[in-house]
């Protein structure tokens, strides 16, 4: 690539950028994937299984994507890879919540889609997809409580976390994971999925019984 060819990309690249306004969010985390309890992605990069599914709930509590409110939005992220998540071919799809308007859809995807760029997952998980599918307007139902949240749309996908017991006392566990490094997260409660299926024209699964993480607060921003 030429020297003109890379100043022309980088001045392509910064005005990108300065049409994305300032946005931040702060919100209640749910992960689900089909890993093994703690997931093995968060060590080695690589998932139990070879391949990686996951849900996602990213229920907005208090948010902005310029002067655009995003308080009280749920956004459900959805995305199966064939291998690990940075080998790449994954395809992923969005489900926002219907009570918000057109400007704040249009903020949720550019956000959780990772064209808004930011600290967090989204743009560098936006990098591994081979599709990213429409953003569906549904019916996203959620319930925050701990290690033990739940959230669905009703006839595609269902949510329900649960928290670890001892097998002879019955007593909860308190399981967590540190990541003090973590892009997504640096601390999360640990349990697992009581129920995780989706059945979609494009992404279908169920890997009930498998992994969960939940934080109560967490905050992204950007640009």
């Amino acid at each position: 690539m030429s020297v003109t060819a890379q100043a022309s990309k980088a001045k392509q690249a910064a005005k990108a950028k300065e049409s994305i306004p300032n946005w931040q969010v702060t919100l209640n985390y749910v992960e689900t994937c089909n890993c093994d309890f703690g997931c093995p992605c968060n060590f080695s990069g690589f998932p139990t299984y070879g391949s990686c599914r996951a849900m996602v709930l990213y229920n907005i509590v208090k948010g902005h994507y310029g002067d655009v409110s995003l308080d009280g939005i749920p956004v459900v992220y959805v995305a199966s890879w064939p291998k690990a998540i940075h080998e790449g071919e994954g395809t992923m799809q969005l489900y926002i919540g219907e009570r918000s308007n057109s400007k704040q859809r249009e903020a949720a995807a550019a956000i959780f889609g990772g064209k808004a760029k930011g600290n967090g997952p989204f743009a560098v998980f936006a990098g591994t997809l081979k599709y990213a599918l429409d953003p569906r307007i549904a019916d996203v139902r959620v319930k925050v409580d701990g290690k033990n949240s739940s959230f669905s749309v009703p006839g595609v996908l269902e949510v329900k976390v649960e928290p670890f017991k001892n097998p002879v006392t019955g007593v909860e566990s308190e399981t967590e994971v540190h990541i003090p490094n973590g892009f997504i997260w640096q601390t999360a409660k640990a349990g697992k999925t009581k129920v995780m299926r989706i059945v979609s024209p494009h992404i279908t699964f169920d890997d009930s019984g498998q992994n969960a993480f939940f934080c109560q607060t967490l905050t992204f921003k950007g640009p």
